[in-house]
């Protein structure tokens, strides 16, 4: 009887990134063939064993069981002003400027239920995570894509995307930002992320910046964030919010735990929603987090190194198989390259399902990622050199093939 009825949210989302793949590779892997899986960004690491043991503590005392509404842990939210503090010199208000949630998806996604509407609009990249676009779209508004690509300031992009959707009848009401940059691998610097921010300020609309990435920009110990981009923070604190996660920096992927600060009325309108939403991230793994973000700078340092050697590695792993020129990210854990020249006539999904098929290697088709991702792929840095090597042993036979 449920086919008489429309599902219209999840009717008009398109199929998400990584499942597109995921019947190819099942088949491929069927057939007992050792595939190597690049596509998705999910650390292959273990959690750091402090943050770990912190977890196990927490877990031994039986009040972390119970349920915990409301923003988060306190300790957690001083932590995460704490980090803020000590890193960008900016100041925010446990009690009203943070909060903690279920990754940054879920932070995200929520964040654009609780403060967007069918007929408004939504200026998102393009390529992006898929978040990004898809967060304004289950919640009934429209999304208008800006071009992330090389030689293309931020601003001016923004600022096209924004007209463009006037030009449609249309006021972007929330701008989402993402530095660095998922699945390009770009970082910006605090002049481009500043005049960004002025942009969006001086359009009326709001600002959401992902900064998931903060700690894997390869150019600085961390990418900036929109608090400390050449404006007074408390004037950033007028119209935006930041989210950060755990998952990268940590290898705490699968804890599903992250934060936004920033703008009291969009925070509270998220804190508001999530009370009809969930209880709150279980409680030890609050505390694993606190502990994380007062004491982990030199574990972070670790990770970061990790996929700036796994990149450097792949990149001259491609142009040894003759891939052709591929640029190596400037931070991020992918790598985003363009269809080589056998493969360039396909679509990025056709692409990606030859190499899956015949050099049992699995990538992500960058149209997962937006239109403007079609005639690319994305690497996700999740193997080691050898391993590295092995998939470009078996791309460079598949191109000389």
């Amino acid at each position: 009887m449920s086919e008489k009825w429309r599902f219209p949210r999840a009717e008009s989302l398109p199929t998400y990134a990584f499942v597109a793949m995921d019947a190819v590779k099942k088949r491929v892997s069927s057939s007992g063939v050792d595939l190597i899986d690049l596509g998705l960004g999910n650390p292959d690491r273990p959690t750091p064993s402090p943050i770990v043991q912190r977890l196990h503590e927490a877990a031994d005392v039986g009040n972390n069981h119970r349920y915990h509404p409301g923003r988060g842990l306190l300790a957690l939210r001083q932590g995460i002003c704490s980090w803020y503090q000590r890193r960008y010199g900016t100041a925010f208000d446990p009690e009203r400027e943070a909060i903690v949630t279920m990754g940054a998806k879920e932070g995200i996604s929520h964040l654009c239920l609780a403060i967007l509407e069918r007929g408004d609009v939504a200026v998102v990249p393009d390529p992006c995570y898929p978040i990004h676009q898809g967060a304004p779209l289950i919640a009934g508004a429209s999304a208008v894509g800006y071009a992330v690509r090389e030689g293309l300031a931020p601003a001016q992009a923004v600022s096209d995307a924004i007209a463009r959707a006037a030009r449609d009848g249309g006021r972007a009401k929330l701008v989402i930002a993402n530095y660095p940059h998922n699945p390009t691998g770009q970082v910006i610097s605090q002049q481009a992320l500043g005049e960004l921010v002025r942009m969006v300020r001086d359009s009326g609309a709001m600002l959401l910046h992902d900064a998931a990435y903060a700690d894997l920009d390869f150019e600085r110990r961390h990418a900036p964030s929109i608090f400390d981009c050449g404006l007074p923070a408390e004037e950033v604190k007028q119209f935006a919010v930041e989210v950060f996660s755990m998952s990268k920096s940590y290898n705490m992927a699968g804890w599903r735990i992250a934060f936004m600060v920033g703008n009291e009325r969009m925070v509270a309108a998220l804190a508001h929603l999530k009370t009809y939403m969930d209880y709150g991230t279980f409680m030890p793994i609050q505390h694993a987090a606190a502990w994380a973000l007062d004491n982990g700078d030199g574990l972070v340092d670790e990770i970061r190194a990790l996929y700036q050697t796994r990149a450097s590695a792949l990149v001259a792993g491609l142009s040894a198989a003759g891939w052709g020129q591929v640029p190596e990210p400037s931070g991020t854990m992918f790598v985003w390259a363009k269809l080589p020249d056998k493969l360039a006539a396909l679509s990025a999904v056709e692409a990606a399902t030859r190499l899956v098929e015949e050099a049992h290697v699995a990538l992500a088709p960058g149209t997962g990622f937006g239109p403007e991702g079609e005639g690319y792929l994305r690497f996700a840095l999740i193997e080691d050199p050898p391993r590295i090597d092995e998939a470009c042993g078996r791309l460079r036979r598949f191109l000389s093939a």
